[in-house]
């Protein structure tokens, strides 16, 4: 008996041993992004300024800025900071397949929209944090609302990457010359920033 029970008590630790270490490496993966200094807004941040259009160089073995990255695919980003106010994001469809991401600061995206969602051939949107889309919408004339499309993002921090295909090698530079064409500018805030120090206090607001 006391030869089994010592195997029994063997095992219930053994089974704890693991349990406790599957948790330990869980706590670990899930806070590695939030406690990392080097994150994707960071090494991002030495090849422009915020609100600078960066063309990425074409992937191939050796170099690649994102994982997975397709040498078929031009790709250029910009880095926002919603500090001051509210950015607007255009970028062309394009004659192929075109899109663009929004990723908060460790590289998550958060909203995407391709070359389907183009108006008048542009793609078109403006980032901002939850008050400021809200003193936007309070800002609108209620006879003629605004058509923009508004996104909100998670964080303050963050960067757009825009990709735009090339069915043929000879394309690429085509392919280049769209996606650098990816354009974040800060949104006019005059009206915005009245709203958001008086409280969204605004008729359209108050409805």
């Amino acid at each position: 008996m006391r030869a089994g029970s010592r195997g029994s008590y063997f095992g219930v630790y053994l089974a704890a041993a693991v349990i406790l270490a599957a948790l330990v490496h869980f706590v670990v993966v899930l806070a590695a992004p939030f406690v990392a200094s080097d994150d994707a807004f960071q090494r991002l941040a030495g090849r422009g300024d915020v609100n600078a259009t960066v063309l990425l160089p074409r992937a191939d073995p050796g170099q690649r800025v994102f994982p997975y990255g397709d040498p078929a695919v031009a790709m250029a980003f910009c880095r926002f900071d919603l500090a001051a106010g509210p950015i607007r994001v255009k970028a062309p469809a394009g004659r192929s397949f075109a899109s663009i991401s929004f990723h908060a600061r460790r590289g998550l995206v958060f909203y995407a929209l391709t070359d389907k969602a183009a108006t008048h051939g542009v793609i078109d949107a403006v980032i901002g944090t939850s008050e400021q889309v809200q003193a936007l919408a309070a800002s609108d004339n209620e006879e003629d609302p605004s058509r923009d499309l508004r996104v909100i993002a998670p964080a303050r921090e963050g960067y757009v990457l825009m990709r735009a295909f090339s069915e043929l090698p000879s394309l690429y530079p085509q392919a280049e010359a769209e996606a650098k064409r990816l354009a974040c500018a800060p949104e006019p805030v005059a009206k915005v920033s009245v709203l958001l120090r008086n409280g969204l206090s605004s008729p359209a607001a108050r409805h």
